[in-house]
């Protein structure tokens, strides 16, 4: 009796393996059926030169012409590298909006209009920095040198 009962359990186990195994090729044959097929990339054609066009000559911008760096603005910048914090402050005012310094609790509190507030030591350092400029009324607004670092610096996430 006991031989009979040995047999029948690895029968058992011998099947499930079987199923497992045969469910894994399933599962890879449905995957690798629903592959888009790899097609290879042609050189994007001009429609009336029929010939490659250059990207590089584009230069796609959202932020208004007033807030782009003038390019006049000279000598080494004094930070090669912005947090991500910064380079979200810099956007910000890119955009046109009026800086703000808040400690963190107040960060997310609602600003007036064409306000964003930011935290305090993210603030202070662009000013000291020179990228951000007071406005008079509490607030800051990006100066041509904050452009340049937009343009140039590399962001640290």
């Amino acid at each position: 009796m006991a031989l009979t009962e040995r047999l029948f359990v690895e029968t058992v186990a011998f099947a499930l393996f079987f199923l497992v195994l045969l469910g894994l090729f399933a599962l890879a044959w449905t995957r690798l059926s629903r592959r888009k097929p790899h097609l290879p990339q042609m050189p994007q054609m001009s429609q009336t030169l029929k010939t490659p066009v250059d990207d590089s000559a584009y230069l796609v911008s959202y932020a208004p012409p007033e807030f782009e760096w003038s390019g006049t603005t000279t000598g080494a910048l004094p930070l090669k590298t912005l947090t991500y914090k910064q380079y979200e402050c810099l956007e910000d005012a890119r955009y046109g909006f009026r800086i703000v310094a808040v400690p963190p609790s107040e960060r997310k509190q609602p600003q007036p209009h064409k306000t964003r507030a930011h935290g305090l030591k993210t603030v202070a350092s662009l000013h000291k920095h020179g990228f951000l400029d007071e406005d008079g009324t509490g607030g800051h607004l990006i100066t041509d040198h904050g452009l340049n670092a937009l343009a140039v610096c590399t962001v640290r996430y």
